[in-house]
């Protein structure tokens, strides 16, 4: 079995711990209403699918499904994907004492609020670091992945446009950021401008970075 392999099923495994205890099941016995709402866990989740199913292709050497799973394209979106979760968290929401990194995040175990937003995200670059397929790689993945935040984007607004708060709280809308009635027109297009530069930005980065390795 190859590194890449393992390292697929240990971050896997993070994963998964730190979602199970992000989600209070283990000291309440049901997940926390309202959890899967936040891009955090949505991200999380992509990236434990994603990783126990490139562990299990490898483990059965399905050659076609590791093929795609290891699709330079593919790993830099998973890449891109869970690296946001920790720029965002750590430069923006924890700074500023955000009323849900610092209510709902805060208020569950901290390993699992480490292991989310740092531990996952950082394995994850690691891997695709020291792993991951990159031949090929241009500006038109950073530009397809756009769909990644433009997902999210149209799931929150949808999402709150059903009138029911998130979980136990009393918000509609995940983050302050998109918080259309309270930031108006012009400042919600400008926050959406900045996060979908953001993504671009980092997706370039990436794509770089794969060009000087």
């Amino acid at each position: 079995m190859t590194a890449y392999a393992l390292s697929a099923l240990a971050i896997a495994l993070v994963g998964v711990t730190g979602l199970v205890i992000q989600s209070s099941l283990p000291k309440t016995g049901r997940v926390r209403p309202g959890m899967f709402c936040f891009y955090t866990s949505q991200s999380n989740l992509l990236v434990v699918v994603y990783q126990f199913a490139l562990f299990t292709a490898w483990v059965f050497r399905a050659v076609a499904v590791l093929r795609l799973l290891t699709a330079p394209g593919l790993a830099l979106a998973v890449t891109v994907c869970i690296w946001v979760t920790h720029l965002i968290y750590h430069f923006v929401l924890r700074p500023h004492g955000n009323r849900i990194a610092a209510t709902f995040a805060d208020s569950v175990d901290k390993a699992g609020n480490v292991l989310v937003h740092y531990a996952v995200p950082l394995l994850t670059l690691l891997q695709w670091t020291l792993f991951a397929h990159k031949t090929g790689l241009g500006v038109r993945h950073a530009l397809y992945w756009l769909v990644i935040p433009l997902y999210y984007l149209i799931f929150a607004m949808l999402r709150a446009r059903t009138g029911r708060p998130i979980g136990s709280t009393t918000l509609l809308y995940p983050y302050p950021f998109l918080d259309y009635p309270s930031l108006g027109p012009k400042r919600f297009v400008l926050n959406v401008a900045v996060l979908l530069v953001v993504f671009f930005a980092l997706a370039l980065v990436l794509v770089a970075v794969s060009r000087a390795l």
